[in-house]
C-alpha cells in the first residue's frame, strides 16, 4: 500500500513537471523582438523572401542596411511582417504595406 502511494506521487510529479516545461516552451519567442500592436495580432502566413514585393525588399535594404531579411509573412489584408537579422543574430520585426511603406505602431491605415 505504501508503494502505491509513492508511485502515484511520482507519476503526478512527472505529469506536473511536463506541463510546466510545455508552458515555458510556449513562452519562448525564438529571440524575436516583437512590438505589441495591432499588426502583430493578425494571422500571418510565411512566404518565401523572393515573394516579397520589390518595393519592400528595396526599403529594407535602404532603411535597415545592417540587417538582412530572415523571414517574411503576409496577412489577409496584404500587410507584410518581416523578420530582419544581422550577423550577430540581433533580430528586428517590422511591418510594411504592399507598396513598401513601413507601418508604425500608431498607424491606423
Amino acid at each position: 500500500m505504501k508503494n502505491s502511494h509513492m508511485i502515484i506521487a511520482i507519476v503526478v510529479s512527472i505529469i506536473s513537471a511536463q506541463g510546466v516545461l510545455a508552458q515555458e516552451d510556449l513562452a519562448e519567442n525564438d529571440g524575436w523582438d516583437f512590438m505589441d500592436y495591432e499588426y502583430e495580432l493578425q494571422e500571418y502566413t510565411e512566404i518565401e523572401i523572393v515573394e516579397l514585393p520589390i518595393s519592400i525588399q528595396e526599403a529594407a535594404a535602404k532603411d535597415y542596411e545592417n540587417l538582412r531579411i530572415y523571414r517574411a509573412y503576409i496577412s489577409k489584408d496584404n500587410t507584410y511582417k518581416i523578420v530582419l537579422k544581422n550577423k550577430d543574430n540581433y533580430t528586428k520585426v517590422v511591418f510594411a504595406s504592399a507598396n513598401g511603406e513601413w507601418i508604425k505602431p500608431d498607424d491606423k491605415s
